[in-house]
């Protein structure tokens, strides 16, 4: 049986385990590849107009898979730390691949909490039956690819450049380089370097929390991780914030303006993604901010 796994979502994030985990099974894996037009172009025409940008390059990456696999691995992730929540396209994703049209294909349909290693392994050891795995095998590799995620380096923390930000949004718009037209290359070309909030100890991002003057803890796990970076940065000197926000997306909109209420002095650049991909106002935008962070250096 051939499985397919969409590279899309939270394949960014969780790349380590299920690399791990599907090897150390012996299971025949295709990752449908590197977004591009035609993706864009499947996607739109399995999505909703409304629909953002990565919802509908999910879709595309699923219709890419469809015809040259069994199954499909969507998983229906609820959360991913106790007590807050994620997007809810994201933890719809299973059911807007269904409306495309692969419904019979998924193999995942159970919630998966992340946070919670007991219904990890339930919700995957049921997927895994229908694969023919044996339970002993599933054990051993579940709690190996467990290690392989914990013990990956993700994300980025760039020296030898001139200038560093903070790189902000999904992570499936930040290496997604289709997505976000080749940004952090663009920046690198103008003498700039990137870290992402996975660089960022879970502790520090709770800490950074109190900065907001909230009445209470806020439940996106996306807003604390991307907020409390930023506090967390501030602190080691980054020259500025680079955050890129797919058009329509609720969280984005809560967590920029929360951003912009705390900048403190530095400069942030918010970069909105969506299918037109007008990309000479993009560089455009990118050539200003380097002559801010220039300016400001020499200031």
């Amino acid at each position: 049986m051939r499985v397919g796994i969409p590279k899309a979502y939270f394949y960014y994030a969780y790349k380590p385990f299920v690399e791990a985990f599907c090897q150390g099974l012996g299971i025949q894996v295709e990752i449908s590849g590197d977004t591009d037009q035609e993706t864009l172009k499947q996607g739109n025409l399995a999505c909703v107009d409304e629909a953002c940008l990565p919802v509908k390059v999910m879709c595309g990456h699923v219709k890419k898979l469809a015809d040259c696999c069994d199954a499909i691995v969507l998983p229906r992730i609820m959360n991913t730390e106790y007590g807050e929540s994620i997007c809810p396209k994201v933890a719809g994703a299973a059911d807007l691949a269904a409306a495309a049209g692969v419904e019979d294909k998924l193999i995942f349909t159970d919630p998966l909490y992340l946070h919670d290693r007991k219904k990890l392994e339930k919700a995957l050891w049921k997927a895994c039956k229908k694969l023919g795995v044996r339970r002993m095998d599933f054990k051993v590799n579940f709690l190996n690819a467990l290690l392989t995620q914990e013990m990956a380096l993700k994300g980025l923390d760039e020296e030898g450049y001139d200038y560093k930000v903070f790189l902000a949004g999904h992570c499936y718009n930040i290496y997604d380089s289709f997505i976000n037209m080749d940004l952090i290359n663009k920046l690198h070309g103008m003498k700039i370097g990137v870290v992402t909030e996975e660089r960022v100890p879970r502790e520090e991002k709770d800490n950074g929390l109190a900065y907001t003057d909230l009445m209470k803890k806020p439940y996106w796990s996306f807003f604390v991780n991307n907020f409390g970076s930023m506090e967390a940065l501030r602190k080691k000197g980054i020259d500025g914030i680079v955050y890129l926000s797919s058009f329509s997306c609720g969280t984005d909109s809560f967590t920029v303006e929360m951003l912009k209420n705390n900048l403190k002095g530095l400069p942030l650049l918010v970069l909105k993604l969506d299918e037109q991909r007008g990309e000479a106002g993009f560089d455009t935008r990118l050539e200003a901010f380097a002559e801010v962070l220039k300016g400001r250096r020499q200031a």
